[in-house]
């Protein structure tokens, strides 16, 4: 847990200028909005954690949420969506992301394909299929629906289905001055990082995730499942990234094809930044959780850093996202330097310390 806690000194140290370079950074309005937006990435994240954990990448969640959120807005939303049941609408939704992520975990399992290939053409391949339902376009998620009568005149229908869905990332619990303190997304988060915790943490599962991703040929040698608890993990992440797809289309609203880009470099980022090492065996819920909470946080400071009279545009939001990327890469890659020196260097010490030696007296010699 010790990069765990140096991550999170270094996001009150970030909170903390943030803070001081402007007050209103702290007020119940913007920790409504920044708590909401790290529970909905911290949903998705967990999920490829357990894909980076097991030494994998998935390179499609963005394209999963994006296309969970058109069928949503397809099959649920008034036309150009067919105004089917809300149910039906997320329940699909979410059936789509989890076929998604079993037919690559198969794919990567069963034929032996690269991870990093796999999941790059079914991100590519996705956003496609996004981009057909929404017939090149974008289709609005509204509680109502405006119809010109022929003898003039307008009639409007409303969905009560679609307003309570809406308010799912509005609402929440424990209001103060009219926000509430937990929104209904942290509180998902919640659950799923208690769950994704205990799953990974405390069963058998859990310990095969991590033994896959510390040495595959040895825990195939010692009968795990490797091809199974590896396909699982996919779909694992693809029903989660489908969760939080679910999310976004109600905050958002508008659904396109890209919706979703580029959330998968984001993702991977917190959960490497938040200790989970791209070369799999490592990594924590928690750190997950502070991974995300930083990349947040230094998407959120742009609006409310100051030095002066000096404030960042926009400009400089892609170089730091950027930055921070290189950064967590960088560190994963120089903990595992410093931990190899820190064995071979136990290993020589082993070595060179006298053996004790024993002295094999016959039974005659008495």
């Amino acid at each position: 847990m010790r990069r765990e806690l140096g991550m999170f000194v270094a996001l009150l140290l970030m909170c903390g200028a943030l803070w001081v370079s402007n007050p209103s950074f702290v007020e119940q309005a913007n920790r409504f909005y920044t708590s909401r937006q790290i529970a909905m990435l911290t949903i998705y994240a967990v999920g490829i954690a357990f894909v980076i954990i097991t030494g994998g990448i998935d390179l499609s969640v963005g394209s999963v949420i994006g296309l969970t959120g058109v069928i949503v807005a397809k099959l649920s939303a008034p036309p150009p969506g067919m105004r089917l049941p809300l149910v039906l609408g997320i329940g699909v939704a979410l059936g789509v992301a989890l076929l998604v992520g079993l037919i690559q975990g198969l794919l990567i399992t069963r034929l032996d394909l690269q991870p990093f290939i796999v999941t790059l053409g079914f991100m590519l391949l996705l956003r496609g299929v996004s981009q057909t339902i929404a017939l090149g376009g974008n289709i609005t998620i509204t509680d109502q629906q405006v119809v010109t009568l022929s003898g003039g005149g307008t009639q409007t229908t409303h969905f009560p289905a679609l307003t309570h869905y809406m308010d799912l990332v509005k609402g929440g619990l424990f209001y103060v001055h009219g926000t509430p303190l937990l929104s209904w997304p942290v509180l998902i988060c919640l659950v799923v990082i208690g769950i994704g915790g205990y799953i990974l943490h405390y069963t058998v599962f859990g310990r095969y995730v991590y033994a896959i991703g510390g040495n595959r040929d040895a825990a195939e040698y010692s009968g795990i499942p490797v091809k199974r608890v590896e396909t699982l993990t996919y779909v694992i992440s693809a029903g989660m990234a489908g969760l939080a797809g679910i999310l976004y289309a109600a905050f958002i609203k508008n659904m396109d094809a890209q919706h979703g880009q580029s959330y998968e470099l984001i993702a991977i980022a917190a959960a490497v930044l938040g200790g989970c090492s791209l070369r799999g065996g490592e990594g924590t819920v928690i750190g997950v959780l502070i991974g995300c909470m930083i990349m947040q946080i230094i998407d959120n400071g742009f609006n409310y850093f100051r030095i002066g009279n000096w404030v960042p545009n926009e400009n400089w939001k892609a170089i730091v996202n950027g930055a921070v990327i290189l950064v967590a890469v960088i560190l994963d890659r120089t903990v595992h330097i410093v931990q190899s020196k820190r064995r071979t260097r136990r290993a020589g010490l082993a070595a060179a310390s006298p053996q004790p030696t024993v002295e094999v007296v016959s039974p005659g010699a008495a």
